[in-house]
């Protein structure tokens, strides 16, 4: 194993349970990750034995983490990032793991060829095989592919052309779906167009990628970079055309906010534009980035840098996405509030149970969904969960024949207080989440935006 996977795992190690480590996650990651709970064993193990964590154990545990985002520390997401793809360096990505993790291309040609795929799945011989190729868990239902893609009926129905203003005041958005409900659920993307523009929106389609987590999750940083690029710029282009951004995917919307921008505020180019001056850096104090303040460059400079994962990227262009993407919740709300939002449930006495997912949660704004539903009448929708409790199904990890049972024990909490719900119809914006509960439950899960409509 390269030498620089493993320095970097032990520097996390020594941030999180060193001698100097703060160990604050030692018991508020204890039944919501698996991780921590490893890498605390594997130190304590080393400090009782005098032998080190082997490169094997290591590879292990960079394994385990989801990238979530439920750690406090912005320190130690970048270095599992660094690690997960210096490993990718030293050994080649498995051709199954290439195939799960690339949803853009996966989902271009399951759409393409669901007349053929979907039926062949069905047999289960053939299942079988598919599965074992892909490393795919048995117990795991293969997706069906529909026969035609969100992206490819965007084309036919005129979105992916630019919208010209027809009025001053027309309000105009740019639609970043995502793979999940570009390829596998369009019925969820086709529900954001259609709300969206009863209540007089344009929307517009651009051209997207893949935002990349599945290619980070697998160390995959060449690919990924590429693709983070071609959004960036496209996005980019959108906001300097008036469009508002918005995305209806939690991980995409978490990646985009939050993960993409972390450490570029750092950089030389925020810190000229900001216009710090003198021997001071301008640094935020808030998750939101809403309050800055100075602090001395001298003392600060040597570990307040830009030189995180995404470091190659232009820093500028990564912050001013990360301020102006909204989640397509976020941005329905604050229409809702100042009435300019018409909408209502398609059948309000239908009791709901909602549970925000991780991504979600960790964008800090609040449920703006049900914050939606409650404000209609009639209405029945309760949160279930909590703000440590993840489904485990870690995109298309939870697929993966290595990581099933993984996935499985991470949920365990969520799936009980779920189970204690059985009779609302489940409700959740992340459709890996959809994915997992629709294994463990074998019923139906909407997204919220299938729930809704104009008046």
């Amino acid at each position: 194993m390269a030498t620089d996977f493993t320095s970097l795992v032990l520097e996390i190690f020594k941030k999180c349970a060193g001698r100097s480590g703060c160990e604050v996650c030692r018991e508020h990651m204890e039944e919501d990750c698996l991780f921590f709970p490893e890498m605390y064993r594997l130190h304590d193990l080393a400090e009782e034995t005098g032998t080190p964590p082997s490169d094997r154990d290591l590879a292990s545990l960079v394994d385990l983490c989801t990238l979530c985002g439920l750690c406090p520390c912005q320190d130690i997401r970048i270095l599992v990032l660094k690690a997960k793809a210096a490993r990718a360096q030293d050994k080649i990505i498995p051709l199954s793991a290439r195939l799960l993790s690339d949803a853009r291309q996966a989902g271009r040609w399951g759409t393409v060829f669901s007349t053929i795929i979907n039926p062949l799945n069905q047999l289960k011989p053939v299942s079988a095989m598919a599965k074992k190729a892909l490393d795919i868990h048995p117990e795991r239902s293969l997706p069906a592919f529909p026969e035609e893609s969100f992206f490819a009926w965007a084309q036919k129905k005129g979105l992916t052309a630019p919208v010209k203003r027809a009025e001053q005041d027309t309000s105009r958005v740019a639609y970043f779906a995502g793979c999940s409900a570009g390829y596998l659920f369009p019925d969820v993307a086709k529900a954001a167009v259609g709300l969206l523009e009863q209540n007089g929106i344009q929307v517009f389609v651009p051209s997207q990628d893949c935002c990349s987590m599945p290619l980070i999750m697998e160390g995959n940083q060449p690919e990924a970079t590429k693709r983070i690029q071609a959004n960036l710029e496209t996005l980019g282009g959108c906001m300097q055309k008036g469009y508002d951004i918005v995305c209806s995917c939690p991980t995409c919307g978490y990646f985009f906010k939050k993960m993409l921008k972390e450490t570029a505020y750092y950089s030389e180019a925020f810190q000229h534009r900001a216009d710090a001056g003198g021997n001071r850096m301008q640094v935020p104090t808030g998750s939101r980035d809403k309050k800055f303040t100075f602090v001395p460059m001298d003392i600060y400079k040597t570990f307040l840098k830009d030189d995180g994962y995404f470091s190659s990227i232009d820093p500028l262009q990564r912050i001013d996405l990360s301020l102006n993407i909204q989640d397509l919740g976020e941005y329905l709300l604050a229409r809702h509030k100042t009435g300019e939002l018409s909408i209502s449930l398609k059948k309000p006495d239908r009791p709901l149970a909602y549970f925000a997912p991780c991504h979600q949660r960790e964008q800090n704004i609040g449920h703006p969904y049900v914050e939606i539903i409650q404000s209609l009448p009639g209405t029945d929708i309760i949160p279930v969960g909590g703000e440590m409790l993840c489904c485990g199904m870690g995109g298309h990890l939870g697929f993966k024949t290595g990581f099933h049972d993984h996935s499985l024990a991470i949920g365990g909490p969520l799936f009980d207080r779920l189970a204690a719900a059985s009779g609302r119809t489940l409700v959740t914006d992340c459709l890996s989440c959809r994915m997992q509960l629709q294994h463990m439950f074998s019923r139906q899960v909407f997204h919220p935006l299938e729930l809704l409509t104009a008046v």
